[in-house]
């Protein structure tokens, strides 16, 4: 068994079956989404064209996935009988440092990747920026949404999958395992119409090394708070600091520095298309030389 948060497993504490995992995490997370969207669909307060427009998805964004984490702390509380801290949430000196550094460096990989998409001529200037105009209201308001949105799928994900498979076999199987599934949920939107197997196959990468890189900096700081900080910066910082899509969501919001557009005959696979940068081969370069970086500090820090 390998632990990799402080252990919380008590002597009236319950494990759940690993194959039970593999089930009970997309009930946790589709089950919030249905539970907080289906009422607001009925009462046309949340419909099909408007879900994924400002302002309706920070409803969609806070509602949904806080309701995703109130069944996943049910599970663990009353099933399992163990804490939050068994998932990587401790509120302690872990959470004062993680998370700005997590931050920090979700910015950072997120700034190289637009800025290597754009050296190499994927994007351009949509417009001059007005610095007057900047949506700073709504820019402040997805930066919370995105921050609950981000940190539920790393609780869930690299917090309780990773651990609990980790816990019964080993950390590789708690990693691959978590990333697996992680990227099955994720490329169902990659299909449809104009089916490109070249971008399909990309966005899959890039999402398996994400997970993976998210995983490695979870291990290494016995704690989620660093890669719930990380993905939260990654998310927010394409649409409220360059004004392009994440993960295919495209918001009517000036953004913080610059307005970029595809430029004009660039290939899906280098401007990352209608699902953005983080579809560009670029961007999974970024992630593939992060997880690289990762892998190598956690090496270090098990040798010492």
């Amino acid at each position: 068994m390998t632990k990799i948060f402080s252990s919380d497993f008590g002597e009236n504490s319950r494990r759940t079956w690993f194959w039970a995992v593999f089930i009970l995490l997309p009930v946790f997370f589709i089950g919030g989404q249905l539970t907080v969207l289906l009422p607001a669909k009925v009462t046309n307060l949340v419909t099909r064209e408007n879900v994924e427009t400002y302002p309706t998805i920070l409803y969609f964004l806070m509602a949904s996935f806080g309701a995703s984490f109130l069944l996943l702390y049910l599970w663990v509380r009353f099933f399992e009988r163990r804490s939050l801290a068994g998932v990587g949430l401790s509120f302690d000196k872990a959470f004062k440092s993680f998370f700005p550094k997590g931050f920090g460096f979700g910015l950072l990989m997120a700034t190289v990747s637009v800025v290597g998409v754009w050296l190499v001529g994927g994007y351009t200037l949509e417009r001059a920026q007005d610095f007057s105009l900047v949506s700073y209201g709504p820019i402040l308001l997805l930066g919370v949404a995105f921050i609950i949105q981000s940190s539920v799928e790393e609780v869930l994900f690299r917090g309780w999958m990773l651990s609990r498979l980790s816990e019964r076999f080993n950390i590789w199987v708690g990693v691959l395992g978590n990333s697996l599934l992680f990227t099955l949920m994720h490329v169902e939107g990659i299909g449809g119409e104009g089916f490109d197997p070249l971008v399909f196959a990309i966005f899959t990468l890039m999402t398996m090394f994400f997970s993976i890189f998210a995983s490695f900096i979870t291990i290494r700081q016995n704690s989620v708070w660093g890669a719930c900080a990380w993905h939260a910066a990654w998310n927010w910082s394409f649409i409220t600091w360059f004004g392009l899509p994440t993960t295919g969501i495209a918001l009517d919001v000036k953004p913080l520095w610059v307005d970029l557009m595809i430029q004009t005959g660039a290939p899906d696979w280098l401007s990352g298309g209608a699902q953005g940068p983080e579809n560009s081969a670029i961007t999974g370069l970024v992630l593939i030389a992060g997880c690289l970086l990762a892998y190598r500090g956690l090496k270090k820090k098990t040798q010492d």
